[in-house]
Formats: C-alpha cells, sequence, structure tokens
C-alpha cells in the first residue's frame, strides 16, 4: 500500500461545523502520494473539538500547519489514512491571518469523490528511458 499525506500548505478551508459535538472542517486537499497527487474533497473530523479562533473567514487558503497527535508531530502533512483517538492538537495557518489551532479527542479525515487534475511527477515511471 502507497503512503499518502494531505499537504496543508496547499489546502483550502470551506466550511466549518459543529455537529454532534465534532468539529468538521469541510476542505479541498491536495494528497501526494509516491508518485503523484492531486486536489480531492475531504472532511476532517475533530471528535469533541474546539477551534481557537472565532472570526475566521472562510474559505480560507492555508500556507502551512501540523498536527500533533498523542504527542507525535506531523509538520505540513497529515498521514493518510487518520482515523486516530486521543489528544489533538491541529494547527493551522491561513495565508490571510495568524495561526489558529483546533483541539480534541480523535481526529477523522473522510476522502469525498474521485481526485481532480492528477499529476504524475517526473522519475515516477520505472520503465527505462534510453
Amino acid at each position: 500500500m502507497t503512503a499518502s499525506v494531505i499537504e496543508l500548505h496547499d489546502t483550502t478551508i470551506d466550511a466549518m461545523a459543529v455537529e454532534d459535538g465534532d468539529l468538521v472542517l469541510a476542505c479541498s486537499v491536495y494528497v501526494q502520494e509516491a508518485d503523484s497527487g492531486g486536489f480531492q474533497d475531504a472532511l476532517i473530523r475533530v471528535r469533541d473539538g474546539v477551534c481557537e479562533q472565532e472570526d475566521l473567514e472562510l474559505p480560507c487558503l492555508l500556507e502551512g500547519g501540523s498536527l500533533i497527535l498523542n504527542g507525535k508531530r506531523y509538520d505540513d502533512g497529515l498521514p493518510l489514512p487518520l482515523d486516530e483517538e486521543g489528544e489533538v492538537a491541529l494547527l493551522l495557518a491561513p495565508v490571510e491571518a495568524g495561526e489558529f489551532v483546533v483541539r480534541g479527542a480523535a481526529i477523522e479525515i473522510e476522502l469525498l469523490g474521485p481526485q481532480d487534475e492528477t499529476e504524475t511527477f517526473s522519475g515516477s515511471d520505472e520503465s527505462p528511458d534510453s
């Protein structure tokens, strides 16, 4: 199985809502795989989530961020698949505003639909060139 990550620096948060006590971020994310990548819609659900920024203008493009999950830090990328319980601190840095944090007791990412505009990176073709 190929490891995939969501690159936070290319993510746009389109909407934020509370559903049954969970904070849900509706996003357009860039999913990076070993030799390709593309944009895809996703839901990031933080159980018992609290956003430490009340006046965030949406949609907002992120320039970066990190996830701290049970003391382990993931800089500028969220591992996929992701459905973990434990102490969550999702630090997000919008291009147009200061950094904010979403905290909670678990995090789950659900990818929606197919990827758009899949890119294949040079050097990813395993056939010989000469």
